[in-house]
């Protein structure tokens, strides 16, 4: 029995610590280590390049889009609140630069008259505006690049810092059933040694 016993924490330790050090090594070494006739680097920093690469093709082709952000940006609120204002601003500033010369002819509150006149063509000119930045600044916004440039210049250890922060119970769990499965092996070790 007390065989038995040994060979189950003996199993169980073995597989806690072969599944803590495998968990290390996704991360570790962060630079290639030489020994003997191999190089040993971990998983995520040799890969690093081509996980920044996946990861921001699945971000801009899954998740957020420049389509998605501009329809995010300029939603039915946002669009109405943005119109409210650019044509407050246009009348002020339009009211503001009219020559009083102009303004005799026009009548007392100039600011009227040029709310009327971008009440009724107001619209069609937001909507012209609205398009011109389209096309400019939100045609040339590279999601995936972006994405990629900023995982590029994350630093290892902060990254390394984000993922066991994300999956720290999860990596946990990997251990703990590394324990349970390394008693089980050892306790399948015992009866067959015993038995056979």
């Amino acid at each position: 029995m007390l065989q038995l016993g040994i060979m189950i924490i003996i199993g169980a330790l073995i597989g806690w610590i072969t599944n803590k050090v495998a968990i290390k090594m996704l991360f570790r070494p962060v630079n290639p280590v030489k020994i003997l006739f191999f190089k040993i680097q971990g998983v995520f920093p040799k890969r690093k390049d081509q996980m920044a690469i996946s990861l921001a093709e699945i971000i801009e082709n899954e998740l957020l889009s420049s389509d998605v952000l501009i329809s995010k940006i300029l939603d039915g609120e946002n669009i109405d609140e943005m119109k409210a204002d650019i044509m407050d601003l246009l009348v002020e500033k339009i009211a503001e630069s009219v020559p009083s010369m102009v303004k005799m002819f026009l009548g007392d509150n100039i600011a009227d008259t040029i709310r009327g006149y971008l009440d009724k063509e107001g619209d069609k000119i937001f909507d012209v505006l609205l398009d011109k930045v389209k096309e400019k600044a939100f045609d040339n916004i590279d999601v995936k690049e972006i994405v990629k440039e900023r995982i590029d210049e994350l630093d290892f250890i902060e990254f390394e810092k984000i993922i066991f922060g994300l999956m720290s119970k999860e990596l946990k769990h990997i251990e703990v059933i590394g324990f349970f499965l390394g008693g089980m092996i050892g306790a399948l070790q015992y009866v067959v040694t015993t038995f056979i």
